[in-house]
This record gives C-alpha cells, structure tokens and sequence, in this order.
C-alpha cells in the first residue's frame, strides 16, 4: 500500500464487544483499515451507516437480537460494500441482502477474501 494514500475505512457493526474489539483490530492490524465507528444496536448501526466516512462494512446480521436489515438497506442506498460476518446460514439472508459472507468463526484471510469481493464493482443484470 502507498503511505501517501489514506488507509481504506471501515466500520464494524457486531454487537458481542469481544468480537467487534477483535474484528477491529483485525481490520486495523492485518489488513490495513482505519476502523471508523463501530455500533453494537441496530440505533448505533443505522446511524453509523447513515453519517460515517467509510469504503466498507463488516456486519453482524443479528444485533442484540434485531436483524440488521435497517442498517443494510441504508448501506445499498448509500452504495458501500458490506460483508456479512454472521452464524446466519446463508439460505435464511433475504435475496436482496446477500453479499460476500464470513461464518464465525473466520479467519483474517476468509474476511481479506469477502471484503476484496464486496468491494468488486457490481455489472447490472
């Protein structure tokens, strides 16, 4: 990575503390992101993702029990790449929210490889 460039931006949307300090130092740490904001509620979530600066999402999709869906719909309208980090089997995410997912538990290179993959420009069908 260029030292010129600002480093990419991320925020964490996971609602288990020790997971979201984990995943933000993972972020930080072995793939070069400055963390932006990190929410634990689904208030925190869409409100992060509606006023935050940030290139992508790492999103728990049950937080403190309230699917993410919210702060999801505000992330497509905002056109930022998401990555779902969940124990939610993939056939149960509604079609219009699938996106590149990591299953905990996964490791930094799962999470590199579906971020690289959520940030892929989208081809119209």
């Amino acid at each position: 990575m260029n030292n010129a460039a600002a480093a990419p931006r991320a925020i964490v949307l996971e609602d288990h503390a020790g997971l979201a300090s984990a995943l933000r130092d993972l972020l930080a740490e072995r793939l070069g992101y400055d963390v932006a904001a990190c929410a634990g509620c689904i208030e925190d979530a869409i409100r992060v993702a509606h006023v935050e600066r940030f290139d992508v999402a790492v999103v728990d999709l049950d937080l403190q029990g309230v699917m993410a869906y919210p702060a999801l719909d505000e992330l497509k309208r905002r056109g930022i790449p998401y990555v779902l980090a969940t124990g939610a089997v993939p056939v149960d995410i509604p079609t219009r929210y699938r996106a590149p997912t990591v299953c905990k538990p996964y490791s930094a290179h799962q999470l590199e490889r579906a971020i690289r993959e959520a940030s892929q420009p989208r081809h119209a069908c």
